[in-house]
This record gives structure tokens, C-alpha cells and sequence, in this order.
């Protein structure tokens, strides 16, 4: 069995398993529940917990509106933010561990690697955590799942979205692992972000071009996957580090939102 340890417990999110399943817990039951029918797609925050945690718990909240008894294939859209490579690394691991088990890859992810930009790059995976921290609040939500993990570089986002369309069906849920804006004052982060959040309001790439999240490439794919599938957007959650757990001073942004309906 090849395994990708947990290399954020600890860090970014407890663990000991009952401490994580506790404070998630929180996080979820904090978080209100829309009525979405046809969810196919949220974008949810990667920082610690302690920052962005509640931003997360109102994205994973709503995956309760999908028929979660099944065996759902959740196709994560991650930044790398520690190797830089040309296109996409697909984690091909048997599984991923975390505090609260393993998480098991679907083999559907090796047929990514037929495509010119996707790759096993081994190294880009291990010390990640835009991939990992997902994990624990998908594993707290769903009782069957299994994930295709894509960590991104430098790829154009019609790339990134013919792998995924290729691998997509009934079953699928696409997670886009995102923080907005990075160690600005309060208010001058809140104005930055608020051009990604309109950029999903609209369903407009174009409004991204003054968008300073980190995974932008991830956003810019699920506004293209959006429009192609005739899905609707809504944000859910918009929050900085300053209103959760650090100083105003220099904040990270962190948006929940969602797409849902549509013919996909």
C-alpha cells in the first residue's frame, strides 16, 4: 500500500482524533444549511483550522444536500505551494491518512495521466496541506467517498477542467481548495477579496484579473466548469484570519461557496 501521511496534524488542525472530530463538529453545526439541489462543486478555505475552519464548516455543511449514502468521488482542485511545476500533479497514492483513518484514492485517477499536463510528481504531495486539510471535514460529512487529488502549478484552467471532465459523472462532487488574499491590513484584504467574490457571483473570469487567491487557477476552472454545465453560484461565507483568530494587521481571506444546478 503506498500511503501519503498527514503532514499538517498538528499544525494546521489537531491530532488527536477526537479533538479534530470535536472541533469540526462544532465548525459543521455552526454553519447553516442551504437548499441546493443539484450541488455539484464547493470552494473551500485551506488554511489552520483556527482561522479558517468555520469558513469551511459552512462549504462542507452543504454536502449534506447531495444523497451522501452513495460512493461519492470527490475531485479535489489544490494550489501547490511548495514545488512549482509545469500542469497538474494527480496524488496517486492508495490512500491518505489523517487522524480519523484513511481516505482512499479512486483508480479512476490514473487514467488523468493520459492527458499531456497531468503527473505523479511525488514530491510536490508530501509536505502539502491545501489537499490534506479537506480531508477530515470530508471524512466528518461522508460516510462513502473516495477523492482524484489534483495539485496544480503553472496549467491553464481549460487544461485543469478537460482532465476533470473527463473523469466526471453522476457521482462526482468537485472540491476547489482556495485562501483569498495573503497578510494585507484588514480593509485593504477585504477590498482585494471582494473581486474573487464577485468573479463567483457572476460566474466572470474576467473580474479575477484583480483576484489574489492562491488558488485562482482552481477558481477560474469551477467558474468555466459553471458556465459550461449551466450551474448557479452562491456565496455562502466570507471571513479573514482578523475576524477568527489573528490581528487585523496583516489578514488571509477565506471564502465558502458553492454551484449547483444546472444539466451537469
Amino acid at each position: 500500500m503506498k500511503i501519503r501521511e498527514a503532514a499538517a496534524q498538528g499544525t494546521f488542525y489537531p491530532e488527536d482524533r477526537e479533538e479534530l472530530k470535536s472541533l469540526i463538529r462544532r465548525y459543521v453545526e455552526n454553519a447553516p444549511l442551504e437548499e441546493l439541489p443539484g450541488l455539484k462543486a464547493i470552494i473551500s478555505p485551506h488554511a489552520g483550522y483556527a482561522y479558517s475552519g468555520p469558513v469551511a464548516g459552512v462549504s462542507f455543511k452543504q454536502l449534506m444536500n447531495i444523497d451522501y449514502l452513495k460512493l461519492i468521488k470527490v475531485i479535489i482542485l489544490a494550489p501547490s505551494h511548495f514545488a512549482l511545476f509545469r500542469g497538474a500533479s494527480v496524488g496517486l497514492f492508495d490512500a491518505y491518512k489523517t487522524p480519523l483513518g484513511f481516505v482512499n484514492v479512486s483508480k479512476e485517477a490514473q487514467k488523468l495521466l493520459s492527458f499531456e499536463d497531468f503527473h505523479f510528481i511525488l514530491e510536490a504531495h508530501l509536505e502539502e496541506h491545501s489537499i490534506e486539510v479537506q480531508l477530515p471535514f470530508l471524512q466528518y460529512i461522508l460516510p462513502h467517498f473516495e477523492i482524484v487529488p489534483i495539485l496544480y502549478s503553472e496549467i491553464e484552467p481549460q487544461s485543469l477542467l478537460k482532465g476533470v471532465e473527463s473523469i466526471l459523472d453522476k457521482r462526482s462532487i468537485l472540491v476547489v481548495s482556495t485562501d483569498l488574499s495573503h497578510y494585507y491590513p484588514y480593509e485593504v484584504a477585504k477590498n482585494i477579496d471582494a473581486n474573487c467574490i464577485k468573479s463567483v457571483e457572476k460566474l466572470d473570469t474576467k473580474l479575477l484579473k484583480k483576484c489574489e487567491a492562491c488558488g485562482k487557477i482552481g477558481i477560474e476552472t469551477i467558474i468555466e466548469f459553471a458556465n459550461a454545465y449551466g450551474l448557479k453560484s452562491k456565496v455562502l461565507a466570507y471571513a479573514t484570519s482578523g475576524d477568527t483568530a489573528g490581528p487585523k494587521s496583516q489578514v488571509v481571506g477565506y471564502l465558502s461557496a458553492v454551484f449547483y444546478g444546472g444539466n451537469s
